[in-house]
């Protein structure tokens, strides 16, 4: 089967790496080699390469800038699908287009220049735009969903392109439809308001200033480690009054910069994060009767 998929990807011209260190993809600095990873540069590529996938019933994840995926310490055998290259833009009036590779930092500075308000708070969050739709990623009280117009989306179940407009996508609290059927985001359009541009950059100086001062930049991590528990409570408040700040198992640790992270001090194995947030979770629950949820996924 491997010959077969080689084979497709050579005839359709996806470029392809083998044997890479996730570790050295990852942003926390974890993970094992992973057998195969395709990167394919135009929508209809990838479109292309996911109808293959589904067809051949070949095991593989889609991966956008892994900022919120835990690498595993085993070597990693599905295919993987990333999306580096479709980081296309295309900015008309007050709307933008986005292929599902974007960055939101590439993107934030983009807009600025163009004059265009809407995506400063999510500006220092280090994912891309597929990424943030799938699990609605948001930051100082503004989510990716407050500016969608509409997503086109490939679904694996029938091998359609299709769109689906804000209202049809499910969104909640890092959820989407996008979690709950089989589709894929190829590209979204955003509504964005008319601005100064140096009034835009400013703020997303701010937003990014605020991230700096309050979040350990200086260390690998994952951003946020749990969701938050609703109710006006805070998984990282409640982390740190069970004593965990600064915990740490192996080479992981609970930051002492914010207690909400789980950092890598150095060396850090995924069941040495694992261990760590379940001691978290473990104790929250003891001490406030709260069960936490993480917000990564587990590769």
């Amino acid at each position: 089967m491997k010959e077969e998929l080689l084979d497709f990807l050579k005839m359709n011209d996806v470029k392809i790496k083998e044997n890479v260190k996730l570790c050295e993809l990852s942003p926390v600095k974890i993970g094992a080699e992973a057998d195969l990873i395709a990167y394919p540069d135009s929508l209809k590529k990838l479109a292309n390469l996911l109808h293959f996938l589904e067809k051949t019933k070949i095991n593989h994840k889609i991966l956008g800038r892994m900022s919120n995926v835990l690498p595993p310490d085993d070597k990693y055998t599905p295919m993987i699908v990333k999306t580096d290259l479709l980081n296309d833009v295309l900015i008309k009036d007050q709307s933008a287009t986005l292929q599902t590779g974007v960055s939101l930092l590439r993107l934030s500075s983009m807009l600025a220049s163009a004059g265009l308000s809407g995506v400063e708070p999510l500006s220092g969050i280090p994912g891309s735009v597929g990424g943030a739709i799938f699990g609605n990623a948001g930051a100082f009280g503004r989510e990716i969903s407050d500016l969608i117009k509409k997503v086109i989306a490939f679904d694996r179940g029938d091998g359609r392109i299709i769109q689906i407009d804000r209202d049809e996508a499910e969104f909640g609290y890092r959820d989407s439809a996008f979690k709950k059927r089989p589709l894929v985001v190829l590209e979204a359009e955003i509504q964005l308001n008319a601005s100064d541009p140096q009034a835009v950059r400013a703020e997303v100086e701010r937003y990014k200033a605020i991230r700096r001062e309050k979040q350990p930049f200086s260390q690998p991590s994952l951003g946020s480690t749990f969701k938050r528990p609703g109710k006006g409570l805070y998984a990282a408040k409640m982390i740190d009054e069970c004593g965990l700040k600064g915990a740490g198992i192996g080479g992981a640790q609970i930051s002492e910069k914010h207690a909400g992270f789980i950092v890598n001090r150095g060396g850090a194995r995924a069941k040495d994060y694992l261990a760590l947030s379940d001691l978290a979770i473990k104790c929250v629950k003891e001490k406030f009767g709260i069960e936490l949820e993480r917000e990564i996924e587990i590769l």
